[in-house]
C-alpha cells in the first residue's frame, strides 16, 4: 500500500515531483489581460460607433446592409458598428444642366442640348437647367430608389426633361417657341411633369429654367432680319408721331394766338386807345402825335425842354 508521500514513477521507471499550481496567480493574470483588452478595444469600438453628420447632409442608417428606415439629421449619433452602417446624402440644392455650350452642362465637353421638333417640323435645340434637392424627410425612399443623386439624374431627371420638352415643343410653331410666351409654356410643362415624379421619389423641385432656344441658322437669320425691319418701322412710326404731335402743337398755338388777336381787336375801341395813349405819356419822353388824314405823326423830344420838330401846316 502506498502513502500520500509516495513519489509517482514514470513509465520508464524514473520518478519526478509534480509542481504546485497557483490558481490565484493565474486568475489575476487573466483579469489583467482582459482589462488591458477592454482598455484598448473601448476607444476603437467608440470610434467605430461614432457617426457625426455635417450640416447640409443626412445619413441613412442600414442594418445588416439594408436600409433600416432610420435617418440621422445633422449632429452627433452612435451606431452599433457590428450590425449597422450609414450612407451620407447631401440635402443641399443641386443643379442639372443640359446645354449646347461645351463645358457648361452636366456632361462636359459635349453638346448636350435637347433637340426637339416644332409643330411645323423644324429642329430646335433647347438649353435647360433643373434645380432640386433631396427631401431629408424622404431620404430613405430616395435611397431605396436611386442610392444617390447621380443615379437620379440619369434615371429620372434627364429622361423626364427630354420627354416633356419634346412633347410640348411639338405643340408649338417655331414662330412661338423662341418667344417669352413659348419658353414659359415649356418651363411650366417641365415643372408639372417633374414635380409629380419628384414627389414620388423623395426629391424637391425648386425651379426649372429654359436657358436658351437655338433656332436653325437660316431661320434665325430670317427672324433677326424681320426683327430689324420691325424695329425700323417702329422707329419711323415714332418719328411720324412726334412730327404729328409737333404740328398739332403749332396749330393749337396758332389758333390760340388768332383767338387772342381777335379778342384784342374787338376790345380796342377809340376810348380804350385814348386811355392807353394817356397812360403812356407818363412813362416816356417821346410822344407820338397823330395828325389824322394822310399826314405823319410829329416826334416831340424832351417836351419839358421846349425842343420840338413840328410839321408844316
Amino acid at each position: 500500500m502506498s502513502s500520500d508521500n509516495d513519489i509517482p514513477i514514470d513509465p520508464d521507471g524514473s520518478s519526478s515531483p509534480i509542481p504546485d499550481i497557483d490558481l490565484g496567480s493565474i486568475l489575476g493574470n487573466t483579469l489583467l489581460i482582459g482589462l488591458a483588452i477592454v482598455v484598448i478595444a473601448a476607444p476603437v469600438a467608440g470610434f467605430m460607433a461614432w457617426e457625426p453628420v455635417d450640416e447640409g447632409n443626412v445619413k441613412v442608417v442600414k442594418k445588416w446592409g439594408a436600409a433600416s428606415g432610420a435617418v440621422f439629421e445633422p449632429g452627433a449619433h452612435f451606431i452599433n458598428p457590428v450590425s449597422q452602417s450609414t450612407v451620407s446624402l447631401s440635402t443641399r440644392p443641386q443643379t442639372y444642366t443640359m446645354s449646347s455650350q461645351q463645358g457648361e452642362g452636366s456632361k462636359e465637353n459635349t453638346d448636350d442640348a435637347i433637340t426637339v421638333l416644332t409643330e411645323d417640323g423644324l429642329r430646335v435645340d433647347i438649353d435647360i437647367s433643373v434645380r432640386y434637392r433631396v427631401d431629408s424627410s424622404e431620404a430613405v425612399k430616395f435611397y431605396k430608389n436611386y442610392r444617390g443623386v447621380e443615379t437620379a439624374e440619369q434615371r429620372l431627371i434627364r429622361p423626364s426633361i427630354r420627354s416633356v420638352l419634346r412633347t410640348e415643343a411639338g405643340r408649338l410653331p417655331v414662330t412661338e417657341i423662341y418667344t417669352g410666351e413659348g419658353q414659359t409654356k415649356l418651363k411650366e410643362a417641365a415643372q408639372k411633369a417633374l414635380q409629380k415624379d419628384f414627389n414620388e421619389d423623395g426629391l424637391i423641385l425648386e425651379t426649372v429654367q429654359i436657358r436658351n432656344v437655338n433656332l436653325p441658322k437660316q431661320y434665325a437669320q430670317a427672324v433677326e432680319q424681320k426683327e430689324i425691319t420691325k424695329q425700323r418701322k417702329q422707329q419711323k412710326e415714332n418719328e411720324l408721331e412726334v412730327e404729328k404731335l409737333e404740328a398739332d402743337r403749332k396749330q393749337i398755338a396758332a389758333e390760340g394766338q388768332a383767338e387772342a388777336n381777335r379778342i384784342l381787336s374787338e376790345s380796342l375801341d377809340r376810348n380804350v386807345l385814348t386811355q392807353k395813349y394817356i397812360e403812356k405819356l407818363d412813362k416816356t419822353d417821346t410822344v407820338y402825335i397823330p395828325v389824322g388824314g394822310e399826314g405823319y405823326p410829329q416826334f416831340v423830344r424832351n417836351i419839358d425842354g421846349g425842343s420840338s420838330n413840328q410839321s408844316s401846316a
